[in-house]
């Protein structure tokens, strides 16, 4: 019974022992060769994305004052660590460091209006998401306009050497805006309604055109009648 106690207590402390020389191993593995998750950079990507606005155009007049928002948000290469690894299936594994979390503009300088956006699932996608398109409509009014549209992101980089995400990565945010677009809308000012309005209502425009009707047709009246009486 001793021997076999001794025997067991034997056993525990060689398994504790190569448990904790296993684990430095993995530590410094893990270190030295820190593929996939390791491939995230030790510090935040700050390269911005490129932003192209296909309409308005620039300097473009329009003659409608419902205006379509089109625009492509093209991320750079630097985002990304392609086929840094293999699934079982042995398909690619790629990684995603900069997540784009919000997409917004303005007209005019006024509010921000946010367009809804969904970037990633996850940082580790099989196929990652390059380009980005957005539409939407900019109810407008006549006359001259300014839009810019911009973006935050989340760029996230490896600060601990651990397989726990939470404490492996950390992350800054990134805002990026476009220049301004300046465009045209054509179209009927509110000065121009309120001159039509008063040259088609005016009581003075109405009683100056009756008067000089109304003088024409007695001095037609009265040149006829005079015509007679000197017959």
């Amino acid at each position: 019974m001793v021997l076999l106690k001794r025997t067991t207590l034997t056993k525990a402390l060689i398994l504790a022992l190569f448990s904790t020389v296993a684990g430095a191993i993995f530590v410094n593995l893990a270190k030295a060769n820190p593929a996939p998750l390791f491939a995230f950079p030790t510090e935040p990507i700050t390269t911005l994305p490129t932003i192209v606005v296909h309409s308005p155009v620039q300097n473009q007049s329009y003659n409608s004052t419902n205006v379509w928002l089109n625009f492509t948000v093209v991320k750079p290469e630097s985002w990304f660590a392609i086929d840094v690894a293999h699934h079982a299936d042995h398909s690619p594994l790629s990684e995603t460091f900069v997540n784009i979390t919000a997409i917004y503009f303005t007209v005019d300088g006024g509010e921000r209006q946010n367009i809804p956006v969904h970037d990633v699932d996850s940082l580790f996608d099989m196929d990652p998401i390059l380009n980005l398109n957005f539409s939407t409509m900019l109810p407008l009014t006549a006359g001259a306009h300014a839009v810019k549209v911009g973006l935050e992101a989340d760029s996230h980089y490896v600060v601990s050497y651990v397989y726990n995400f939470s404490e492996a990565l950390s992350s800054v945010k990134l805002y990026a805006e476009l220049y301004a677009v300046n465009f045209t809308v054509a179209g009927s000012s509110d000065s121009d309604a309120a001159d039509l309005t008063l040259t088609e209502f005016s009581p003075t425009a109405l009683i100056i055109t009756a008067s000089v009707t109304t003088v024409a047709m007695l001095s037609a009246g009265l040149l006829t009648y005079f015509k007679k009486r000197k017959r």
